[in-house]
Order: structure tokens, then C-alpha cells, then sequence
């Protein structure tokens, strides 16, 4: 959804929203990036050649990439949980 408004209020067709998410996940995800360090020094790199607003959209779609990693993390190390027997610590006030 965020997306959708930062490409209308920068009028970018589809397929460059397309280009920009591509260009991120490549320099994300790349075979050759073996580290966090990699990753984002591989980002910075395909940053400096786009233009500001390509730059802010794909901050958005990283943004959106790491938001959608954490949560299926966190939805494991619930389930994890769950199957171990570890409960939630009570959190009612007396």
C-alpha cells in the first residue's frame, strides 16, 4: 500500500517500481553477498546510481522486505515456542 502512494506521488510507472524492487533485491540477495556488511554496501552502491525518488522507493521496498523477514521470524520463534511448552509470563496486574 505504501508503495502505491510513493509511486503515485512520484508518477512512476509500474514498471520502474519494478526495475527499482529488482535492482534492491539484487543487491540484497545476490549470490555473491555473504554477509550483512556485503549486503548493504552492495545497497549503497546501487543507490548512488539511482535518483533521489527511485532511491526513496526502494528504501520503502527494503523496508518492506525486512518488515515481512521479521515477522515470519518472529511467527517461528512463536511456534517454536508453543511446541517447547514455554508460556508467555503473566502480565496481569493484582
Amino acid at each position: 500500500m505504501v508503495l502505491g502512494i510513493a509511486r503515485s506521488f512520484f508518477d512512476l510507472p509500474s514498471e520502474v517500481m519494478m526495475e527499482i524492487g529488482e535492482t534492491a533485491k539484487k543487491a540484497l540477495f545476490e549470490p555473491g553477498i555473504e554477509s550483512e556488511e556485503a549486503a548493504v554496501a552492495s545497497l549503497k552502491a546501487a543507490l548512488k546510481d539511482m535518483p533521489p525518488e527511485h532511491a526513496f522507493i526502494a528504501g520503502i521496498f527494503v523496508s518492506g522486505l525486512l518488515r515481512c523477514n521479521l515477522s515470519q521470524q518472529m511467527q517461528q520463534q512463536l511456534e517454536q515456542a508453543m511446541a517447547e511448552g514455554v508460556q508467555e509470563p503473566d502480565t496481569k496486574e493484582e
